[in-house]
């Protein structure tokens, strides 16, 4: 049971983070709660290293 918590606690501040970044924190929620929060969190990463520094977003 606290695995399930921590596993939680983990994707919401996945979601949390790409919500301040003014991205989907439903997608990055999503991922997290279905593959695991690491995978969420390089997602993220990868998804903010392309906006900004591939495509020149913000």
């Amino acid at each position: 049971m606290g695995w399930i918590l921590i596993w939680m606690v983990m994707a919401s501040a996945i979601a949390y983070l790409a919500f301040r970044l003014n991205y989907n924190p439903w997608v990055f929620l999503l991922i997290s709660v279905l593959f695991s929060p690491v995978i969420g969190l390089l997602s993220l990463a990868t998804w903010d290293y392309y906006k900004t520094f591939i495509k020149g977003y913000r």
